[in-house]
């Protein structure tokens, strides 16, 4: 305090945030921006938002800053991915000294509790290193996305619990998980501490699942925790079987067991892996005639094969026909 009873310029500094909330936009401003608000609608207070902005246009930028004003909005002058968009939040959020850290889809809608209720879980357990809480679709919230995790290094197998299944409450019990999805991700900063960040090298796709299997091999626990519900809009941004999501997912499956598999493994689950990838080829061509789909999938297998994934992860990604919009599948 001075003289007159003020605060000084050194006690007014605003306090260090407990968590930081980390959101990666890529040109959809709407989802970002209703995402923002269910946070702050939180029953947990102590917190910031983190938003990077992935190459976005500039009209893009400038919007999230006038309707996101209490947020951090830092801008990337490259799409630099879900991996290592997120790695640019968590640097910044690792420097300012911020104990918890959740990465978070821009395209979810977060319960007013779910915010405590994963702090909660890391503050009454200090083994557990890497939380995520219970997912359903946004359209239809009755039923599950996401509600544990079931891994399988061998087979290149990253699979949601009950998903698609009507929410009756049969995982409503908290638990260890082998790993806990990206949407929504809590970390304790030792485990960023410990392992380090994000593999920029799977760009998107499958980051999760390795961060919680080296979380894991590191000494933490990953924990489902039901009571925070997230409300997510699926797959806005890439789409599922766009040619993006294609070409990462059959790459990324194959640099994940390359990473995590013995030689003697990934030749015990070679028939059942060449088996995956045959009847993907036989869909997209036979079924759906989908030309720029086909060529994704191919490229993908093949930098998966060689442990290409490019000097940013990015691959091949921009010699993809990223216009031609793959019909959905059902």
């Amino acid at each position: 305090m001075n003289a007159q009873g003020q605060p000084t310029s050194e006690s007014a500094a605003p306090a260090i945030p407990r968590l930081a909330v980390i959101l990666v936009n890529f040109g959809r401003v709407r989802d970002t921006v209703d995402c923002v608000r269910s946070l702050e609608a939180s029953s947990y207070r102590d917190f910031e938002v983190i938003v990077v902005d992935n190459a976005s246009t500039t009209p893009s930028f400038a919007a999230l800053q006038a309707e996101c004003p209490r947020a951090r909005i830092v801008p990337s002058s490259i799409n630099a991915g879900f991996a290592e968009g997120n790695n640019i939040a968590l640097r910044l959020a690792l420097e300012k000294g911020c104990q918890y850290l959740l990465l978070l889809n821009n395209d979810t809608l977060v319960d007013s509790r779910a915010l405590s209720a994963l702090i909660d879980t890391l503050e009454r357990d200090r083994t557990i290193g890497v939380t995520g809480g219970k997912i359903v679709y946004a359209a239809t919230p009755a039923v599950l996305w996401y509600a544990g995790g079931i891994l399988s290094p061998g087979r290149g197998l990253a699979r949601h619990r009950g998903m698609g299944e009507p929410d009756r409450g049969q995982y409503d019990h908290p638990g260890e998980t082998p790993y806990v999805t990206g949407c929504c991700m809590m970390l304790r900063r030792e485990v960023c501490e410990t392992i380090g960040l994000l593999d920029r090298g799977f760009f998107a796709y499958f980051e999760d699942a390795d961060y919680c299997l080296r979380a894991h091999n590191a000494g933490f626990r990953v924990w489902y925790e039901p009571r925070a519900l997230i409300y997510h809009s699926i797959s806005a941004t890439a789409g599922w079987d766009s040619p993006v999501y294609l070409y990462l997912n059959l790459r990324n499956k194959l640099l994940f067991i390359r990473k995590h598999t013995s030689v003697f493994s990934a030749l015990l689950h070679a028939p059942l892996l060449g088996w995956f990838y045959i009847r993907q080829f036989l869909r997209l061509f036979l079924k759906w005639r989908d030309i720029a789909g086909l060529r994704a999938a191919w490229w993908g297998m093949q930098d998966g094969l060689r442990g290409n994934s490019g000097e940013d992860g990015s691959g091949r990604l921009s010699s993809l026909d990223v216009h031609t919009r793959s019909r959905r599948r059902t």
